[in-house]
């Protein structure tokens, strides 16, 4: 049997990003350190937020997003987030 975690954000109010289609306080923290979380290293943290998130991101074997995250960071380049399989 397999175990299933669904992580889900929205924005109640529907304005997370700011008028440059950004994300800003919300996410600064992903960029606030030296330790590349994946190889991608699109997000490095301080060392204790990779030691919290790095078991996490590798059991991801799915990332599931919407088409505009898709489209603004295009694709994540064939190489998403947490290493997950792109299809």
């Amino acid at each position: 049997m397999s175990t299933v975690v669904m992580h889900n954000v929205v924005s109640v109010d529907g304005f997370i990003a700011d008028a440059n289609d950004q994300v800003g306080a919300l996410f600064d923290w992903y960029n606030n350190g030296d330790v590349p979380l994946d190889e991608n290293g699109l997000a490095t943290v301080s060392q204790a937020s990779a030691d919290h998130l790095k078991p996490t991101l590798a059991s991801i074997g799915v990332l599931v997003v919407g088409r505009h995250v898709f489209d603004i960071t295009n694709g994540w380049e064939g190489k998403p987030p947490a290493s997950a399989p792109s299809q």
